[in-house]
């Protein structure tokens, strides 16, 4: 379909449907301003998504520093141990110790170390000798659980090769304590633990995330403490370990749960989650009074349009058609411009089936530029206008008449009858020699004597010039060249 037959249907449109354009124009505007809503709806969700992750990934962080603080400054009260006197001399396990010497020597060490760990509560704070001899304070607690394992499963826990020490919990599936373990010398451990309980102050909640729950697991994910009731020793839930396994640090938004980790020095994981449906929650409200102003914005220029476009569909009908008629056509009526004559001869002829025959044809009036400057613009003009009376008489039946150049029409014809190829370029060489014999003329000016004003015509034919309508009109315009440069005057067809 051809822009002239585009732009009738819609100036037709125009005219005769403006209730359509309305209730278009309405659902252009409805699915608009809803599609912007529902796109801010979802951007202030996911901002707000984004400002609790980054509020939650903050506070992870910092309770990993506290968790880290914490730790860092029980192993700085465990070193106090080493200010005893022969704590760090003293081995139980040597057979030449003399035994009163021995228990003085004990004493004095459990007595120091007692009055040091007054400073915190610790559940264990005291020396353990490779033949599980205790000094300090050990636990019944602890020596139950470990038993007659207790120096070698406690130096398994020496896990920090540089500073001969290490953290652990978990030691027969008890996750009530949290053992710290340091080597005196060769047969001697100095160990301390307290209860997971005791992180009740590290892991303090703030109040504007109440809701969320904070864990502490080890890296098996099993968790050493939690916010949550009965949870300790437990794995922690597949909903919360999705899209955190295996990442030392990170935020996760899970359909249900916002979920952010951090692993602290000792290789635990500090582990905040917090429903998704809480984060959303204060959105609710402003949701809806988006969507209220959203229906009260449509309704508004739904209104505002119908009217507008009432009020303005016939002017503008009208006055389109008389511009559009003017921008079509190039000059003279019923000429077109080099534009609309192409879209609308390669529609034609691209839908021209092999048996039918058409030429098109291109007519220049020679050394255009010189008629201006000899005879002046209006003179020259008119032989334009004498060229379109010549077209007229010799193509009267063409389909498409266009105007290519300043100086250069071009029309495109068909054979009415399935004449031979032959006979079709005969009769469109007839027409082509009677255009240049009708235009040629011998005109006498007062200034410049007699002027010879002649036609240069070159014609291709479809299909003998090409299968579409571009190398049909190239074909032309070669012939055009071919006639110019043989004798202005004449015409070529090329095939």
């Amino acid at each position: 379909m051809t822009r002239d037959e585009i732009q009738a249907q819609s100036l037709d449109k125009i005219k005769r449907l403006s209730i359509f354009m309305i209730v278009g124009y309405g659902i252009i505007v409805i699915v608009a301003i809803m599609g912007i809503t529902l796109f801010a709806v979802r951007r202030y969700d996911a901002l707000l998504t984004d400002k609790v992750s980054s509020m939650t990934s903050s506070l992870n962080s910092q309770l990993r520093i506290n968790l880290d603080s914490y730790l860092d400054r029980m192993e700085k009260v465990g070193t106090l141990a080493y200010s005893v006197d022969n704590a760090y001399t003293y081995d139980a396990t040597d057979a030449s110790n003399d035994e009163y010497e021995a228990l003085n020597t004990e004493k004095q060490i459990s007595d120091d170390l007692y009055s040091l760990c007054l400073m915190e509560n610790f559940v264990d704070y005291g020396i353990v000798y490779r033949n599980n001899h205790t000094v300090g304070k050990i636990s019944n607690g602890t020596t139950t659980l470990f038993g007659e394992n207790l120096f070698s499963d406690l130096d398994k826990m020496v896990t920090r090769e540089r500073t001969h020490d290490g953290w652990y919990t978990g030691y027969g599936d008890s996750y009530e304590r949290i053992y710290y373990v340091k080597r005196i010398h060769e047969n001697a451990l100095f160990c301390i633990s307290f209860y997971t309980s005791e992180l009740d102050g590290v892991f303090e909640n703030p109040d504007n995330l109440e809701d969320m729950e904070i864990r502490l697991t080890d890296g098996s994910y099993k968790m050493i403490y939690s916010s949550e009731k009965d949870e300790l020793g437990s794995k922690l839930p597949d909903n919360l370990l999705e899209g955190i396994d295996g990442f030392s640090s990170g935020v996760n938004v899970g359909k249900n749960d916002l979920v952010s980790v951090d692993r602290s020095s000792g290789s635990w994981y500090v582990i905040c989650s917090i429903p998704t449906a809480i984060i959303l929650k204060e959105a609710g409200d402003m949701k809806l009074y988006i969507l209220l102003a959203a229906i009260v914005a449509a309704i508004l220029a739904v209104g505002a349009g119908a009217v507008f476009i009432r009020r303005i569909a016939d002017p503008v009908a009208t006055v389109t058609s008389g511009l559009s008629a003017e921008i079509r056509e190039d000059g003279f009526e019923g000429v077109l411009g080099n534009r609309y004559f192409r879209d609308k001869c390669q529609s034609i002829v691209n839908k021209t089936s092999a048996k039918e025959q058409r030429a098109v044809v291109l007519m220049e009036v020679d050394d255009f530029t010189g008629l201006i400057a000899k005879i002046g613009r209006d003179e020259a003009d008119k032989q334009l206008t004498k060229m379109l009376l010549v077209i007229g008489q010799v193509f009267r039946d063409a389909e498409v008449k266009g105007r290519v150049a300043e100086s250069t029409f071009a029309v495109l014809t068909r054979a009415y009858k399935e004449d031979e190829a032959d006979g079709f370029r005969g009769e469109i060489e007839r027409s082509c020699d009677l255009v240049c014999k009708m235009f040629a003329e011998t005109i006498t000016t007062s200034t410049m004597g007699t002027l010879k004003v002649t036609a240069t015509v070159g014609a291709g034919l479809y299909p003998l010039s090409g299968s579409d309508y571009t190398d049909v009109y190239d074909s032309a315009l070669t012939a055009l060249d071919e006639a110019r440069a043989q004798h202005k005057g004449s015409y070529t067809i090329k095939l």
